[in-house]
């Protein structure tokens, strides 16, 4: 007789860990262009501080300013969506060479009015990154501020940082990408709350209509939040990328967190730019209400597997049941669930992960109904007990601070006895002005205050 021992492996049941599609729609995230500069080739400092500007060490700083613009431009270019590969480290890394130097010219101007003369005007042009094409593509915002300039800077650093944490987030490195929102976060934050409002307390009147949505201070406030919310969706990420079962409870508050950030910064954008989000790619809020209604349903799935650990069965089960009711398509606008995806939506990358991560609550579902029914006899409750229920969300993450450089020394500017006729005194707005006048008393645009200016100077008035 011969005997034969196979060594048979422990069963240890079917395999419940969470599927790879919650991973991927955990992370899901809108991608956004970066501004452009339109007129680059029209513009030179050097040009327009010809005469005002020539102290040697001026005119080196100057053409230090147009070379820096000139590769910023570049850097830009290649975001365009002209078929050039698209380099946000680039962007940025050009940006915040640029930055200091229009910085610096626009302190110089401020500092030395009565010697800021142009031989020629400066027009900054700037495309949106963020507003979806007209019929006749990117608009073109136009205007002679330095400020203009300066912010418009900033918020390209703001966006290429963004764009960076969408290549991490690619590449699978969640972590790095939430460091980069959590930066992107901090650039609009200091957009939004402290440099933007210091342009209109300047007086200057350019309405936010006529501006790039980058460089409005309702976008900046919601999307510091929109981008927080973003780097906690990376936190997410992280933790189920772990070997090994993750904290479900954790993973319950940081998804109920994500949902209820983003809900704050669309309040915010709705409240204070209303103008701004129809100029805004539709898929973006499209993708934002996904994003929602999946992070509650995630946090149901997740805080169900909480209670299964701790042998709660029967309210683990209702609890997985909501979360398969909010992961499901819904049928009205005001109903639960994620909205419909079109065939032909951008975001129909997200339809196959819906089908995997609804066939996995599913699976779990029958799995667990079967061994209470035959092994633990727990009651399902109709509705989940309150005390079940997660009282609030947990957002962790915090924006990185950013400022402007201090210590910023002016430039030297000279002014003849005797002007040419062309020449004009510079547009400045100021970096630390007096308290914001009243509304009525900001209708004057900077080309007015710039010639009231002139006038003074010639009839030799104090100012």
């Amino acid at each position: 007789v011969i005997c034969v021992c196979i060594e048979m492996e422990e069963y240890t049941g079917p395999d419940l860990n969470h599927d790879d599609s919650i991973i991927k729609l955990s992370s899901a995230v809108h991608r956004f262009r970066c501004p452009l500069i339109s007129n680059n080739e029209k513009l030179s400092f050097s040009n327009s501080f010809k005469t005002s500007g020539s102290d040697p060490r001026t005119q080196q700083a100057l053409r230090e300013a147009d070379r820096a613009r000139n590769l910023f431009t570049e850097s830009l270019e290649g975001a365009s969506g002209n078929g050039k590969k698209i380099n946000n480290q680039s962007i940025l890394e050009t940006a915040q060479v640029y930055r200091p130097k229009i910085h610096q010219i626009l302190v110089t101007c401020k500092v030395r009015p009565d010697r800021a003369r142009l031989d020629s005007r400066l027009f900054f042009a700037w495309q949106s990154g963020a507003e979806s094409n007209g019929a006749k593509g990117r608009k073109t915002f136009q205007s002679e501020a330095l400020m203009y300039e300066l912010c418009m800077t900033i918020a390209s650093e703001a966006m290429a940082t963004a764009g960076l944490a969408c290549d991490e987030s690619a590449n699978g490195d969640f972590a790095s990408s939430a460091n980069h929102y959590k930066r992107a976060a901090g650039i609009f934050e200091f957009l939004g709350e402290t440099q933007l409002p210091k342009w209109v307390a300047r007086g200057s009147s350019v309405e936010e209509k006529d501006l790039p949505v980058e460089v409005t201070i309702g976008f900046c406030k919601g999307f510091k939040i929109l981008f927080l919310a973003m780097a906690q969706q990376m936190a997410v990420a992280t933790t189920l990328m772990k070997v090994g079962t993750p904290n479900y409870s954790v993973l319950a508050k940081l998804c109920m967190g994500i949902a209820d950030q983003i809900e704050e910064g669309v309040t915010i954008m709705r409240s204070k730019a209303g103008l701004q989000m129809q100029k805004i790619d539709k898929t973006f809020f499209t993708l934002l209400t996904c994003q929602i209604n999946m992070q509650r349903s995630f946090s149901s799935y997740f805080l169900a597997r909480c209670l299964w650990d701790k042998d709660e069965y029967g309210v683990a089960i209702a609890m997985l049941n909501d979360a398969r009711i909010g992961i499901k398509t819904r049928y009205t606008a005001t109903s639960r669930g994620v909205p419909e995806i079109d065939q032909k939506s951008p975001l129909r990358s997200l339809l196959c992960d819906l089908d995997k991560a609804r066939a996995h609550m599913d699976f779990v579902m029958r799995v667990w109904e079967k061994d209470n029914s035959t092994v633990y006899f727990e009651r399902v409750p109709t509705s989940i007990p309150q005390g079940k229920k997660l009282a609030a969300g947990v957002n962790l993450m915090k924006a990185v601070s950013y400022s402007l450089e201090d210590n910023i020394e002016p430039l030297p500017l000279s002014v003849p006895g005797k002007l040419p006729s062309a020449v004009s005194p510079a547009g400045l707005q100021s970096l630390d002005p007096p308290p914001p006048p009243p509304y009525d008393a900001l209708k004057k645009s900077d080309s007015d205050l710039a010639r009231e200016l002139q006038e003074k100077l010639n009839a030799g008035e104090d100012l």
